[in-house]
């Protein structure tokens, strides 16, 4: 068999392999003998490169010579740094093609040695799990902590908002000027229809965002308790989310656009006021509508201030206002949920 040939079969084998002479001189070795010892041990007697006792690596070189079978032994390899690693080796006697003797002794890791390693590598993974464990429980412990911190500052919130609405109350019916009384009942009017979103988040414990058709049911019962058996509400949505940011401008401008409804469009009588929240693609399009004599969209400003107060909401949320006559009065608000639109 040629150099090259056998130089290859020898690598192909993972672990070390050494091929010797009867004495014990290395004639051949693997790379993973090379890596091994630390160099190339071609040439030298086995013997300089462990620490296993002389005697006993003759006697075991003794009987690889005189048999084709496997003999098993062990050896201790010195290593580069200085320390010793213990193997076990298979040994056998070969014969090659000119009659010369030689012996292929094959290396592995001892079963309690790869045992050990074993145990060191899963003791690791048991190491690494319990750090992950400690760190997923400190980071549920803190979400936590910071979910009741957050529920605690909601529910401050709500009773604020609702002592602020008391005092309103207390206000209106303490005061004897009309005028006064009509101005502090529109501001507790928008005061209830921010308590209304607040107290949907607060109740759903959603932070981030609300359903669109829970928000819209919420407002409509707040904002239709203002107002007589004689005005009725049509609610309609389709489902979504809508983001903390819209929530609240969208409670004061469906509060603004509802009353202007009742108080401009029916004008004292029964009627109804059909309100609609509908998901268009990335859009969402709040729709009022009453179904009154209508108005002049020229005239529009002059309807309520409340429609200036929704027309500066609009720029805050980027929203399209649109006012027109179909059947009474219709405005369409348009917008985009994003806290990063830009106004129109």
């Amino acid at each position: 068999m040629a150099a090259g040939v056998e130089q290859s079969l020898l690598d192909f084998f993972q672990e070390p392999v050494f091929l010797l002479t009867p004495q014990g001189r290395i004639m051949r070795v693997n790379a993973a003998g090379v890596r091994l010892v630390g160099g190339d041990p071609t040439g030298e007697h086995l013997g300089s490169r462990l620490e296993t006792g002389p005697d006993e690596l003759r006697a075991w070189l003794r009987c690889c010579s005189g048999t084709s079978s496997p003999v098993a032994g062990q050896w201790l390899f010195r290593q580069p740094d200085g320390a010793a690693r213990r193997l076990r080796v298979q040994g056998a006697r070969l014969r090659e093609a000119d009659g010369q003797v030689l012996i292929a002794a094959r290396c592995t890791v001892p079963e309690a040695d790869r045992f050990s390693l074993l145990k060191k590598e899963v003791a690791q993974l048991n190491a690494e799990a319990h750090a992950r464990r400690q760190r997923q429980a400190l980071l549920e412990e803190a979400l936590h902590r910071n979910t009741i911190l957050l529920r605690e500052l909601n529910h401050r919130v709500k009773n604020n908002i609702q002592l602020m609405v008391g005092l309103f109350s207390a206000a209106i019916r303490e005061t004897g000027s009309r005028e006064v009384r009509d101005v502090l009942q529109a501001a507790n009017q928008r005061l209830l229809a921010v308590s209304a979103a607040q107290s949907l988040m607060y109740e759903t414990q959603q932070m981030a965002t609300v359903s669109s058709a829970a928000f819209l049911q919420a407002l409509a019962h707040t904002v239709s308790a203002s107002f007589g058996p004689e005005v009725r509400l049509d609610v309609s949505a389709t489902e979504g989310q809508l983001s903390s940011d819209a929530t609240f401008p969208l409670a004061l401008i469906l509060n603004e656009l509802v009353t202007n409804a009742v108080k401009h469009g029916l004008c004292g009588r029964e009627g109804v006021v059909r309100i609609a929240l509908e998901r268009q693609g990335e859009e969402f399009a709040l729709i009022v509508q009453d179904d009154g004599p209508g108005i002049a969209t020229t005239k529009a400003e002059r309807r309520s201030s409340g429609l200036g107060l929704v027309k500066g909401l609009c720029r805050q949320l980027g929203a399209e206002l649109k006012v027109e006559n179909r059947n009474g009065t219709r405005i369409t608000v348009r917008f985009t949920d994003s806290s990063e639109g830009a106004c129109r």
